[in-house]
């Protein structure tokens, strides 16, 4: 604890000149062997976020038969995910006072086991297409994952830091779950719904790797969450000023990885996709193809390979450290800028690069908090961390990335890239009381 409180004093102006010991990382001899299979506790909870993005979320879309005029309002319907978790990071501190942390990460399972099973019982089986389906899936979701994210990684803290940049590395390989392996079963003629109900099936398995695995509770501790937390909050110079940094590049990053599953499905808004570029015509793969082994594979090896990086970094100084952050934060906005060419093989080097930029920012974030911020403030600072990517999804997420891909598309539409479709009189009759010649004309 007080080799923690030095390396954080390293921002006090009499220790100026000894920042780089300060600074410098605990041995790796010191930190224990890893818990590998707290992975698949941390992956399956992320493949029920990833049941509500991606291919999963482009198949529920495609389900409720929405009107063209609608794209915006889905995307605010799937943003409720984001706001509800946001909200979560903090309402979940009152329900410290009544449970452990550990048992917050069991509701949360189960919170997410209900959000999956929505779509199935209230879509598939009562064949109801209102937005309230997608808002009520999608705010529960948001829930269960802001009840578990930083409550999770903070339990599993103790286990060193070997553990953590393991576990952390199930969050892409879950959404890889859904858009590579299933995503091409679904092109083979897998039915959607299998896509919610394989993720719920795995939920249980995913709380018995946690019952087993995970640190027990400290006797005595409930409730003690809340009174760190408010503490924290009572001592920020001790902790905050070190944040700021990394809470402006979780937001950055979440932003990123959160618009660019809208941004590719509203650019590539067609079955099928242009290998040579968004005029050409062919040759031609179909767009399950595409995502499945291309897009969604570069996608989940950035975020999967980059948050390991960090345990090979020498990072023993603040240049060290800001020079990484600002590495990763070019990384994702330079891929974000990279759909802009609509080149099908270059949006690809765009998901890679924007999320090899992300899971960056995820694996320096938890390795300097771990390191450089007091044990008691920890908690806090993964939770506020969490918040601010929250905030930075919900811009991502929302119909903000409609209105960023119709940006990407000005005044360029092709058959298959940017597509608009054509008018005609059947389309209107369909959809009545809409202005369509403003539309399309």
């Amino acid at each position: 604890m007080a080799e923690a409180s030095r390396s954080y004093e390293m921002g006090s102006p009499t220790r100026d000149n000894d920042r780089s010991v300060l600074l410098q990382e605990e041995q790796p001899v010191q930190d224990p062997p890893p818990v590998k299979s707290l992975l698949l506790a941390f992956l399956i909870m992320f493949q029920g976020y990833g049941v509500m993005n991606g291919n999963p979320q482009h198949a529920l879309k495609m389900k409720l038969d929405l009107a063209p005029d609608q794209a915006g309002a889905f995307q605010d319907a799937t943003a409720s995910f984001q706001l509800s978790k946001l909200l979560m990071r903090v309402l979940q501190i009152s329900l410290l006072v009544f449970m452990q942390p550990n048992g917050i990460v069991y509701l949360s399972y189960v919170v997410m086991f209900v959000a999956v099973l929505v779509p199935v019982f209230l879509v598939w089986c009562a064949d109801m297409t209102d937005l309230s389906v997608v808002y009520l899936q999608y705010t529960l979701g948001g829930i269960a994952i802001g009840l578990f994210e930083g409550t999770f990684l903070s339990v599993i803290s103790v286990l060193g830091k070997n553990t953590k940049t393991f576990a952390i590395m199930g969050a892409p390989l879950g959404f890889a779950v859904h858009n590579i392996l299933l995503g091409t079963f679904q092109q083979w003629g897998m039915p959607v719904v299998v896509y919610y109900v394989y993720s719920a099936i795995c939920l249980p398995f995913a709380m018995v790797i946690f019952y087993y695995k995970a640190p027990p509770a400290e006797a005595n501790s409930q409730g003690k969450g809340c009174q760190v937390f408010l503490r924290s909050l009572q001592q920020p110079k001790e902790w905050l000023p070190a944040m700021i940094p990394w809470f402006i590049a979780k937001f950055l990053g979440n932003f990123v990885m959160e618009d660019a599953f809208p941004l590719l499905f509203n650019t590539f808004n067609t079955a099928r996709v242009p290998i040579f570029g968004p005029d050409s015509t062919s040759p031609t793969i179909p767009f399950q193809y595409y995502t499945a082994w291309y897009w969604f594979v570069l996608m989940a090896l950035g975020d999967t390979l980059s948050r390991r990086v960090p345990q090979y970094l020498s990072l023993s100084s603040w240049q060290s450290w800001a020079c990484w952050i600002v590495v990763s934060i070019i990384l994702c906005i330079g891929g974000e800028a990279l759909n802009f060419l609509l080149l099908a093989i270059v949006t690809g080097l765009a998901a890679f690069l924007a999320y090899f930029g992300n899971g960056l920012i995820y694996g320096l974030s938890a390795k300097f908090i771990d390191a450089h911020i007091p044990a008691q403030h920890r908690y806090t600072a993964y939770n506020l961390w969490c918040f601010c990517g929250d905030l930075g999804g919900y811009a991502g997420q929302s119909s903000l990335s409609v209105h960023i891909a119709k940006q990407v598309c000005e005044g360029r539409h092709y058959t298959y890239v940017c597509h608009q479709k054509a008018f005609s009189w059947d389309t209107a009759r369909e959809w009545p009381g809409m202005d369509w010649p403003s539309r399309f004309f």
